[in-house]
C-alpha cells in the first residue's frame, strides 16, 4: 500500500486534509491558515536543522504491531481489562524511545489513554501490556486504538481491538461453536479456546458432545464415563469437554450444551431409558411408521426417530435428562435444536391427531425453562420454521438457522419482525457460506472460503444488527450444517480481515444491536447505483434511528451479479470499491451538529469526523458530506441538535460565526478572531484569536435567568505560542479564571461556580505580545 499521514487522537488530522479530499481542494483557506504558514516558514530558516538517526516518516501496517489483544471476550462492570501489544520491529532502523499510545473510545468520544515508551531494534520483537477500568456502565462498547510513534513523533503503524462491558452475553451474543472433542492436553483445549476469544466469541455451542440425544449424560451423574460414542460414532473423551467447559469459563464465555428437542436412538423402547412410542410422531394414523431423519451407515442410530415436542411426558422426560446433564457437567444453558419443516408429510400423535410441531415447540421451551431457570435457554429456529410461536417464549436469544438463497434485504426483514416479536432481544444466524464448493474436498485435502463472499456476508448481516455463527474449535469456519465439517478452512488474509470486522461489531455494538429503530430516509449516492432492497449491482443502503444519532449503512454489491449471501458456489467477486462518495442524506431532526465516518475497511474501524454541508430541496432537510472510500461496508452516524443540559448557544460554533457570543478587543484595534474548520476538535468549526503582531481579544456569552445552583463550565482549548508567551491567555467564568496552558494541544478546561443572581458571564480572553493563538471549540454549560 501507498503511505500516508494518519491522525489520532489529539493530533492534527493530517488525513483529511492530505488523502481524505486530496482530490477535492478547500473553496477557500483561512487568513489565520494563511498567516500561520506564512510565520512557520519564516521559522524554518530560521531554526537550525535537527537530525536523528532513527527517525521513522513513513506509515506501513504492520510494520511495529503483530497484534493487540484483550484477556476477555467480555466484561462485567467493574472488571478490569488487560490488553496485550505484541511488536516485532520490521521497519528497517532501530526505535530508540517509540512510544505505543492507546486510546479508549465509545464511539465518537475519547474516554481515556495510556502510554508507554520503549526501545525495539530492528527485527527485535517485545511485548507490552496495559490495563484500564472501563466506565461502569452495563452493556457499553469501546474501540481501543493503538498508535505506535518514534521519538520525533511520527506515526508509524497502527492497530485496533475492542471492549465489551456487558454483565450477560445474551444482550449482545457472539456465538462460535466446539464440535471435536479428542484426547487432548488441558492446555491445547484453553488456546483453542483463546483463540476464538481473540475475535470477542462470548458463548460456545458444544456441538454433538453428548451421548444419545435422548439419554444425553453416558454413566450416572456421579460418575459420568471417562469416553462415549457420539451419533456419528466418534469418541468422546469426558476431559475434553471438562476442558473446554472450564477453558470458556476461564474467558468468561458461557458454555452451552446442545441436543435435539425431540430425538431418540434405535433402540430407545428397549434400552431402559424410558421412553415410549406412544410420545413419537408418526407418518400415518395408525402409528406403524413412526418419523425418522435416517443418517449414513456406520454412525450409532440408523435414524434419528422423532418425539412429539407437545407430549408433556416426554418434555418432562427429556428436560429431567438435562437436569442430569446440569448436575454432571458446568454448562451454562441448552441449546436446543430442530430438523425443521419436512414439507409433503402428515405428522400426527399416537392417537392418530394431526399434531403441530411449532405450537409443541413453543411448549416444550416454555416448560424448559420454568424447571431450568437459571440456565440459558437458545433454540434453533430452522429456516425461520416456528419462528412466530417460539420467538415470543422463554428464550434468551433468537437463532435461526437459514437456507435457500436469501439476499440481504430477505434476512434484515425476518430480523426485523422476529425483534419486534420477541420485544428486542438478539439474534444470531447461522448459515453456511460456500456449500456447493465444498464439496470439492474433504477433511484431510481440505479447499480455502471465498473471503469476499464471507467479508460481504459479514458486513450485511453486521450491520443489520446480528450475528453470524461461524467460527468454532481450532478457528474453523462453518460450510455445512453438521459443525465437525472442515472441507474448507480459512486463508490467512480472512483471519486477519474477520477480525477486525468482530472489533467492529463489538467497539460499535451499541449503534448495531441496541434498540436503534428503521427509518425510511432518504439516501443519494452521487454517481453510483443504490436501493433500499438488496440489489446486484447497485448499493444496498439503509437507515436508523436512536440514542441522539441518525445512521447510514451501505453495503457495496457494485459488481455483484449473484445477490443471494451464501455464495453456494464460491464464486462470489469482491464488490467494486469505490473513492470519494458523496452522500446526500435527508435527516429527520436538525440541525446537524457533527457527521462520524467509520468503516471496518478503514484504518482498522476508527471512527473520523468529516466536513459537511446543509441544505434543503423539494425532498427535505438534507446535510452531504464525502465518505473517502466505500469496500463493503461504511457505517456514517450523525448527530443532530444540541447536546442536552447544554445552556449556551452555538458552543460549537458550528453556525460558522459567533452568534450568540459578543466579541471584544480595544479602541483603535481591529478584530483578530475568526471561525474556521482547520483542526476543529468537535464538529466542523472551532473559533480561533490571532495576529503575528501584539493584540487583545476576547468573547463572552452571559446567560440570565438561570435557577439557582451549581454549574460547571467546560470548554476545549489549544493555545499556541511561535514567539514570546502571552501576558494573559484565560477562561472566564463570572470573576473567576482559568489560565490555559500554553504547549500547542488541544486540552479541556473546566470551571464550577454556584448561580445565586441568576447570571453567568463566560469568556474567553487573550492578551498576547504577537504570533500567539488560541483556538477554542466545544464549550458548554451544564447544571449539575
Amino acid at each position: 500500500m501507498g503511505f500516508i499521514l494518519r491522525d489520532e487522537p489529539g493530533e492534527v488530522d493530517h488525513e483529511k486534509y492530505n488523502g481524505f479530499y486530496a482530490s477535492k481542494p478547500e473553496k477557500s483557506v483561512s487568513v489565520f491558515n494563511r498567516m500561520m504558514l506564512v510565520f512557520l516558514l519564516v521559522l524554518t530558516f530560521l531554526l537550525p536543522a535537527v537530525h536523528t538517526t532513527d527517525q521513522v516518516f513513513a506509515y506501513s501496517d504492520g510494520s511495529v504491531i503483530q497484534e493487540v489483544s484483550t484477556d476477555l471476550p467480555r466484561y462485567n462492570p467493574g472488571q478490569k481489562v488487560n490488553i496485550t501489544v505484541n511488536l516485532a520491529n520490521k521497519t528497517g532502523v532501530s526505535l530508540n524511545n517509540a512510544t505505543a499510545t492507546l486510546y479508549f473510545n465509545h464511539l465518537e468520544k475519547q474516554i481515556g489513554s495510556d502510554k508507554k515508551t520503549f526501545t525495539l531494534n530492528h527485527n527485535e520483537s517485545a511485548t507490552l501490556s496495559f490495563s484500564w477500568l472501563p466506565p461502569g456502565t452495563d452493556f457499553q462498547g469501546y474501540l481501543v486504538e493503538v498508535w505506535i510513534k518514534d521519538s520525533a513523533g511520527n506515526i508509524i503503524d497502527h492497530l485496533n481491538t475492542a471492549v465489551d462491558v456487558s454483565s450477560t452475553w445474551t444482550k449482545f451474543p457472539r456465538y462460535g461453536y466446539l464440535s471435536t472433542y479428542n484426547a487432548q492436553s488441558a492446555e491445547t483445549s484453553a488456546k483453542h479456546v483463546e483463540n476464538l476469544a481473540k475475535y470477542h466469541i462470548n458463548a460456545l455451542q458444544f456441538y454433538d458432545w453428548h451421548w444419545k440425544h435422548h439419554v444425553p449424560l453416558s454413566g450416572s451423574v456421579d460418575n459420568p464415563s471417562e469416553t462415549w460414542k457420539d451419533v456419528a460414532n466418534r469418541t468422546v473423551y469426558k476431559q475434553t469437554v471438562v476442558d473446554y467447559i472450564n477453558a470458556a469459563h476461564q474467558s468468561n464465555i458461557s458454555a452451552m450444551a446442545y441436543n435435539l428437542i425431540n430425538g431418540a436412538f434405535d433402540g430407545y423402547e428397549t434400552d431402559g431409558s424410558g421412553v415410549k412410542k406412544t410420545w413419537g410422531i408418526f407418518e400415518d394414523h395408525t402409528h406403524n411408521n413412526q418419523w425418522g431423519y435416517p443418517l449414513p451407515n456406520g454412525w450409532s442410530t440408523s435414524r434419528i426417530w422423532f418425539m412429539n415436542p407437545a407430549n408433556t411426558e416426554w418434555q418432562n422426560y427429556l428436560i429431567n435428562k438435562h437436569k442430569d446433564v446440569f448436575s454432571a457437567f458446568n454448562f451454562d444453558g441448552w441449546h436446543v435444536d430442530q430438523v425443521g419443516e419436512w414439507p409433503n408429510i402428515n405428522k400426527f400423535d399416537y392417537n392418530g391427531f394431526p399434531i403441530d410441531q411449532a405450537e409443541g415447540f413453543a411448549s416444550f421451551l416454555r416448560n424448559a425453562k420454568a424447571q431450568l431457570p437459571n440456565k440459558s435457554i437458545v433454540f434453533n429456529n430452522v429456516n425461520t420454521y416456528g419462528y412466530e410461536d417460539t420467538v415470543k417464549r422463554d428464550v434468551d436469544i433468537l437463532y435461526m438457522e437459514l437456507w435457500d438463497d436469501r439476499d440481504f434485504s430477505n434476512v434484515k426483514e425476518f430480523l426485523d419482525k422476529q425483534t419486534t416479536l420477541s420485544g428486542g432481544k438478539a439474534s444470531v444466524f447461522p448459515l453456511y457460506m460456500n456449500y456447493n464448493y465444498q464439496e470439492k474436498f474433504s477433511d484431510s485435502s481440505p479447499g480455502y472460503f471465498n473471503t469476499p463472499a464471507v467479508l460481504l456476508a459479514d458486513a450485511g448481516i453486521f450491520a443489520m444488527g446480528a450475528q453470524h455463527l461461524e467460527l468454532g474449535d481450532n478457528l474453523n469456519m462453518l460450510c455445512h450444517e453438521y459443525f465437525p465439517n472442515k472441507h474448507l478452512i480459512m486463508s490467512e488474509e480472512l483471519k486477519k480481515k474477520l477480525l477486525v470486522l468482530y472489533d467492529f461489531a463489538v467497539a460499535y455494538e451499541n449503534l448495531l444491536r441496541d434498540g436503534l429503530v428503521n427509518t425510511s430516509n432518504r439516501v443519494e449516492l452521487e454517481g453510483l447505483p443504490s436501493s433500499t432492497k438488496s440489489e446486484a449491482n447497485k448499493v444496498w443502503t439503509f437507515t436508523k434511528a436512536g440514542k441522539g444519532y441518525e445512521v447510514i449503512h451501505m453495503i457495496n454489491q457494485l459488481g455483484i451479479n449473484d445477490p443471494a449471501i451464501r455464495d453456494k458456489e464460491g464464486t462470489k467477486p469482491a464488490p467494486t470499491a469505490k473513492t470519494n462518495v458523496t452522500v446526500k442524506y435527508y435527516y429527520s431532526n436538525g440541525p446537524v451538529t457533527r457527521v462520524n465516518y467509520a468503516s471496518p475497511d478503514y484504518y482498522n474501524g476508527k471512527t473520523y469526523q468529516i466536513p459537511f454541508t446543509t441544505g434543503s430541496d423539494t425532498n427535505g432537510n438534507y446535510v452531504e458530506f464525502t465518505v473517502p472510500t466505500l469496500q463493503y461496508w461504511d457505517m456514517v452516524y450523525i448527530q443532530t441538535g444540541s447536546e442536552p443540559g447544554t445552556l449556551l448557544t452555538n458552543g460549537g460554533f458550528e453556525t460558522g460565526d459567533i452568534q450568540g457570543w459578543t466579541e471584544w478587543h480595544p479602541s483603535g484595534q481591529t478584530a483578530k478572531y475568526g471561525v474556521d474548520s482547520n483542526d476543529a476538535y468537535e464538529g466542523t468549526k472551532k473559533l480561533y484569536f490571532w495576529d503575528v503582531n501584539a493584540y487583545q481579544q476576547s468573547v463572552h456569552q452571559v446567560k440570565t435567568g438561570l435557577p439557582n445552583g451549581t454549574y460547571t463550565l467546560t470548554a476545549w482549548v489549544k493555545t499556541t505560542a511561535y514567539a514570546g508567551q502571552p501576558l494573559i491567555a484565560r477562561m472566564e467564568l463570572n470573576d473567576s479564571y482559568t489560565n490555559m496552558v500554553v504547549d500547542g494541544t488541544w486540552r479541556q478546561y473546566s470551571a464550577d461556580i454556584y448561580v445565586s443572581n441568576g447570571q453567568v458571564d463566560v469568556g474567553f480572553y487573550i492578551h498576547s505580545p504577537g504570533a500567539t493563538s488560541m483556538q477554542i471549540d466545544d464549550v458548554k454549560l451544564i447544571k449539575k
